[in-house]
């Protein structure tokens, strides 16, 4: 068994929040690059002089020390320096994705209690209306390289106790919770990640995730703080390895922190080829959801032992990472199919407990300086999931997550103790899918339950009794949780039944749903004549991958997103056209044309050299 990685307990500046931490770099380091794009580079001095200006900015709209401020979270390197803006300003940030539907957007509003929302004026004329002021930021470049900052309004700083952020989770009783997390959980959290990393002012940590996850703060505050550069390239959006490795190679990334079922595609892309990672690629760094044995061994036979494989575990209540293991190397060359793959043991910062659930694995319970406050108005669920631990006492968060310990003492995820799943690498609690789809007119009852054993296929199924009078149809259920979800919410499948199964206690028998449904190919009416062998025409081609990246078959006018595809489908459908028909392909290509049939097209309409096989 690989063993965990020696983590030399540091002293984590509680004392301090991130802007003081920031201001100090900026101080130490002031001509080291902070912020990396393809047209630019921002030094911690650059970084520290635009982030005081949009401070002002704010102040002068009347943010400040305990207010909140929704930050539209764009891939770009002024979305970072939003918020770190409004934390300088003394207000908390709430991410949120512009492209959500309206009703989630007013949902993030209501939850967190935002009280303005600040990003791009473009953005910003796109949204629907919230009922909150709009404060748009400074167009891109209005801050001139090397240029001294204007005169500041300051206000009273925020101190290690002051809000920082929330941020939204999935919610069992089918609404999203509102996390709390107040500065010193994050500089706690990144005292023990900064030298777990090993970060050094002569890193380059590429911005991969969102900034509406909490995996986000994985790499801009270890990287900013331990005065490292943190590399914003639009073009991963691509969400294709191929964008990836390019990023990595043109900038000389050296650490990348990938959600777990990206670096599966990234294994199985090197092993199928021969392109080789970027020499000056030292750590990467996986997590969200389970590593597979026989990925993990894949890795360790094709990238050299110079690269880091760094598992790691942790949940948005608990900031970021708790618990870690090192991969790869000799012995995860042993690892065999089905071997159980350490998440590791915790870091400094982190005090655990493990509660026996019964006869089969321990409940994990997290505490330390690092748990959140809890859920923003909603004492019930905040004293469900907080709280003392059993024979221990002190404040612990309930994950929810079943664990075994392994011979060397570290952990392995073994499931979870209550619905809660983690699907594409996104935590899911089916209720609040089933609300959205209650909510549908014409729905009577709605179940969503997962389909598949394999953790890197699993899917989100979908059923829904209609009513006897005016009864929804599939594609409207579909298009209403379209509007009403994230798109990560968004089940693979959505099909009507006529009633659901139930227990003799009268509650849904999910059994019986999943034995029902697992295995199930495409409903009668989207089965294809054209799912064909490859090589008839590329039409023909593409929609049998479409269907290995979907996990089930479709038809040649079936839209990947219709079908329940979502970004993680994407980058398996882009990287299986590269494979297979050596053409280059976005995401954007595959959002504007996400039928076979049209993506053939613009294949064909390429050049004759795409769509050929290697």
């Amino acid at each position: 068994m690989t063993a965990s990685p020696t983590i030399v307990p540091t002293a984590v500046p509680t004392t301090a929040t991130v802007p003081e931490l920031l201001a100090e770099v900026a101080r130490r380091t002031p001509n080291a690059p902070a912020l990396i794009t393809p047209d630019r580079t921002l030094t911690h001095h650059e970084l520290d002089a635009h982030t005081a200006r949009l401070a002002d900015v704010l102040r002068e709209h009347g943010i400040g020390k305990g207010r909140r401020v929704m930050v539209l979270a764009d891939r770009s390197w002024q979305g970072v320096c939003y918020l770190l803006a409004v934390l300088r300003a003394g207000a908390a940030y709430v991410p949120a994705d512009p492209s959500d539907p309206p009703d989630r957007l007013r949902e993030v509003v209501t939850l967190t209690a935002a009280g303005a929302v600040l990003g791009r004026a473009v953005l910003l004329s796109q949204l629907p209306p919230l009922g909150i002021p709009l404060i748009p930021a400074e167009p891109p470049g209005g801050l001139a390289a090397g240029a001294p900052p204007t005169a500041r309004t300051e206000t009273e700083p925020p101190s290690p106790d002051d809000l920082a952020y929330v941020m939204l989770t999935s919610g069992s009783t089918g609404t999203p919770k509102a996390v709390l997390v107040p500065h010193r959980t994050v500089t706690c959290a990144t005292g023990s990640l900064g030298p777990l990393f090993g970060i050094t002012p002569t890193d380059r940590v590429l911005h991969w995730t969102s900034l509406v996850w909490d995996t986000s703060g994985e790499e801009i505050y270890p990287a900013l703080l331990g005065g490292g550069a943190l590399v914003v390239d639009e073009r991963v959006e691509a969400r294709s390895v191929t964008a990836l490795l390019a990023a990595i190679g043109e900038h000389r990334v050296t650490v990348v922190d990938l959600p777990t079922a990206m670096w599966n595609e990234l294994v199985h892309y090197l092993a199928a080829g021969s392109e080789e990672l970027s020499p000056g690629l030292r750590l990467v760094v996986i997590g969200g959801e389970a590593a597979q044995a026989r990925t993990v061994r894949l890795w360790a036979e094709r990238v050299p032992d110079r690269v880091r494989l760094l598992n790691t575990y942790g949940q948005t209540e608990t900031v970021m990472v708790t618990h870690a293991a090192e991969l790869g190397g000799p012995a995860s060359r042993a690892f065999r199919d089905g071997d159980p793959v350490p998440i590791g043991r915790p870091l400094p910062h982190i005090h655990q407990v493990l509660v026996p659930s019964g006869d089969g694995p321990d409940e994990l319970w997290i505490g330390g300086p690092s748990v959140a406050w809890g859920y923003a108005d909603r004492p019930a669920l905040t004293a469900a999931a907080f709280g003392p631990a059993p024979r221990t006492g002190g404040r612990f968060y309930r994950t929810g997550d079943l664990v075994r310990s392994l011979p060397d003492g570290s952990l392995a995820h073994a499931g979870r103790a209550d619905r809660m799943l983690k699907v594409r690498g996104v935590r899911v609690e089916p209720a609040e899918v089933e609300r959205a789809m209650t909510a549908c007119p014409g729905v009577v009852a709605a179940a969503v339950f997962p389909v598949g054993n394999d953790p890197e296929l699993l899917r989100l199924y979908g059923v829904f009794v209609p009513a006897d009078t005016a009864p929804a149809t599939e594609r409207e259920v579909t298009e209403h949780c379209a509007r009403r979800l994230p798109r990560a919410l968004l089940p693979h499948w959505i099909t009507a039944v006529p009633a659901l199964p139930l227990l003799r206690t009268g509650k849904i028998d999910r059994v019986a749903l999943r034995a029902r449904f697992t295995g199930a190919a495409a409903p009668p009416e989207e089965a294809s004549a054209e799912t064909a062998p490859a090589g008839r025409s590329i039409t023909a081609r593409l929609t049998e991958l479409f269907g290995q990246a979907l996990g089930a078959p479709c038809s040649a006018g079936d839209s990947l997103f219709t079908r329940g595809g979502d970004s993680l489908t994407v980058i398996r459908l882009i990287s299986l056209v590269h494979r297979d028909l050596a053409a280059e392909l976005t995401f954007q290509d595959v959002f504007d044309h996400p039928t076979p049939r049209e993506l053939a097209q613009l294949v064909e309409d390429s050049g004759p050299s795409l769509g050929e096989p290697q």
